[in-house]
């Protein structure tokens, strides 16, 4: 199956944008990536990301994209550890698969902090935003259930 990184919508463009270079730059370096290992992030367990299997990948600003095995990387946080002393950022998508036509996509939700500012909208809450909307979209034209 051919795996293709579908075009960022007009909001989710602006957001690698919006980060510092180096971590702009990781952010692509890992989309990128996902054209050959869409399954890379892990899967998120809660509400409408998790029911249409959504998926994350955590990063920062010493990650490399290209460590294939994780050898160079430390663990991120410990358990005891305050849940904002992990990875600042996250990448959430969707992989939507057209098994007749052999072709997986992968649709980048959002690319944004983990832990927002207050008053501001974390990764997952973009991301399950937008997800609603494209889902919508699809029902109102009958191509989704």
């Amino acid at each position: 199956m051919r795996t293709v990184i579908a075009p960022y919508s007009p909001e989710v463009e602006t957001e690698p944008a919006a980060l510092d270079t180096r971590p702009q730059t990781i952010a692509r370096r890992y989309v990128r990536r996902l054209a050959l290992q869409p399954y890379l992030g892990g899967s998120l367990h809660r509400g409408l990301l998790a029911e249409h299997e959504c998926r994350r990948i955590y990063f920062d600003r010493d990650d490399d994209p290209d460590d294939l095995f994780g050898a160079g990387r430390p663990g991120k946080r410990q358990g005891n550890e305050d849940l904002c002393e992990g990875p600042a950022w996250r990448i959430v998508y969707w992989i939507v698969e057209a098994k007749r036509c052999e072709i997986r996509l992968v649709v980048i939700l959002a690319v944004a902090p983990g832990h927002a500012r207050p008053g501001y909208a974390n990764a997952y809450e973009l991301a399950a935003k937008r997800l609603e909307t494209l889902i919508d979209a699809m029902r109102k034209r009958g191509e989704a259930k």
